[in-house]
């Protein structure tokens, strides 16, 4: 009798998981977000060589540290805004703007860790440009900040190369 009670109780469980909906997959702030994490890890590496480079930048090299720091921010915020608002996708902005991220750095061949700030702000700012549009206008603030970033590096240069 006991064999025959958990047959049945075992048939109605497999029935019962059989026709239940699969489980929705869970969202995270750094799990589905991976040019955005790419993008933070770009911005770290942009400020600490900005950080390693000589003072002689005319104030500029110290600005955009700052900005730097601002975007870093601004990713966490649209990192952790997405995570809250899952289901919240904006508007569709297109594929990013092919653009070269090594690119040589006019002016700044005696200025090694300048050239690679420059270079690790443009490949947050293709990140961030490539990133899914949910994130409640922290991700544009951070595309901005970092090429205000990207501007002050660029005058900094100009200022130790006259």
């Amino acid at each position: 009798m006991k064999g025959i009670t958990f047959s049945v109780v075992l048939s109605s469980l497999v029935v019962a998981c059989a026709s239940a909906p699969p489980p929705s997959p869970m969202v995270t702030a750094d799990n589905g977000q991976p040019e955005m994490q790419a993008a933070l890890q770009s911005l770290e590496r942009a400020r600490t060589e900005a950080q390693a480079a000589g003072p002689d930048k005319g104030g500029h090299r110290e600005r955009a540290i700052g900005l730097i720091q601002q975007a870093e921010s601004a990713v966490n915020a649209a990192m952790q805004y997405a995570a809250a608002h899952p289901t919240e996708i904006g508007d569709t902005e297109g594929p990013a703007a092919s653009e070269p991220v090594d690119e040589r750095v006019p002016g700044a061949e005696g200025q090694p860790h300048m050239w690679h700030a420059i270079v690790a702000l443009r490949e947050a700012r293709k990140h961030l440009a490539e990133a899914k549009h949910d994130k409640g206008g922290d991700r544009l603030q951070a595309i901005s900040l970092t090429q205000q970033a990207l501007d002050e590096l660029r005058q900094g240069i100009a200022f130790a190369n006259r």
